[in-house]
């Protein structure tokens, strides 16, 4: 019965304007993404045509998306765009079509991977299923992981020296336990590590990986993106440029996605590089980096 109204449901979208897009890509908003058919875009009238498009899912919800053109085709724009694809948390394999209702209004329908189609709105930290094609960049997961462990593990790794410190110091005599607690102390490393001039902040060493897509801390996350996908503006600290960047929530992991490519070539940033990341607003980020040290070649 169910596979009788797919089928006569995909009839009927035969008989009316409409185009499909598959969201497998990590830069979900690249202009190729965000492109409308050619094919399309030629079979609708001057009538229907309009600059600023309405996609209505079943469900109800609806985004307002403006429309622009370059030399090749038509495409839609990112705010918009960015809010679709944000609220309806895609980018694992979905399949979308988009049903032409006339005066650039379209109703959208969302299938999973697994050919179910969406009738409810997806809460954007429950939407990856399993099963999902690891794209280059999520292998780096594990690497991150363990440059966040030690980050935000500083202070346990703290306090199993300080009762090494205090084991060793039994039976010693009061002066010398208090020179080696003082010595102790003095290189003991600060909490406002995290936190530099008074703004929350974490660090990660490129690799060729990060260079596409960006997984963020678990502790940065948990603390302060708190489980929603948004799009962040990430400012140059010399004030050249500033980024639109997808951080895009999933259930493995925080990603910097869309827009992370570009700023990365336009920074610009390269593998070995050392980015640190400031919190300056709750959707504004200052990035500085350190480039890597170049080796230095003497020719006798």
């Amino acid at each position: 019965m169910g596979w009788n109204r797919g089928f006569g449901q995909v009839k009927e979208e035969r008989k009316t304007l409409s185009f499909f897009k598959i969201f497998q890509s990590a830069d979900l908003t690249s202009e190729c993404m965000r492109a409308i058919p050619y094919d399309f875009m030629k079979n609708v009238s001057k009538e229907d045509f309009s600059y600023k498009m309405v996609i209505r899912a079943q469900w109800g919800s609806s985004w307002e998306v403006d429309i622009s053109k370059n030399p090749r085709f038509y495409y839609m724009e990112k705010s918009g765009w960015n809010q679709f694809v944000t609220d309806n948390a895609l980018g694992a394999n979905e399949f979308v079509t988009f049903i032409h209702k006339g005066l650039m209004c379209f109703n959208v329908n969302i299938y999973r991977k697994n050919g179910k189609e969406i009738v409810t709105p997806r809460k954007p930290h429950t939407t990856t299923p399993s099963g999902i094609k690891k794209e280059e960049g999520e292998s780096s997961y594990e690497d991150v992981k363990k440059e966040d462990e030690f980050m935000g593990g500083v202070d346990q790794l703290e306090v199993e020296k300080k009762k090494k410190k205090k084991a060793v110091e039994i039976g010693e005599s009061s002066r010398g336990a208090a020179l080696k607690k003082k010595k102790a102390e003095k290189h003991k490393p600060s909490k406002r590590k995290k936190v530099k001039y008074g703004v929350p902040r974490f660090k990660i060493t490129l690799k060729k990986s990060y260079l596409k897509i960006l997984a963020i801390p678990k502790f940065f996350e948990e603390k302060y993106i708190k489980r929603q996908s948004k799009v962040y503006m990430i400012h140059h600290p010399e004030g050249k440029d500033s980024w639109e960047v997808l951080c895009l929530v999933r259930q493995k992991q925080t990603i910097f996605s869309s827009g992370w490519s570009k700023l990365a070539r336009e920074y610009p940033l390269t593998i070995g590089d050392r980015c640190t990341f400031h919190l300056i607003k709750p959707t504004e980020l200052v990035l500085s980096s350190k480039k890597a040290r170049e080796e230095i070649t003497v020719i006798d």
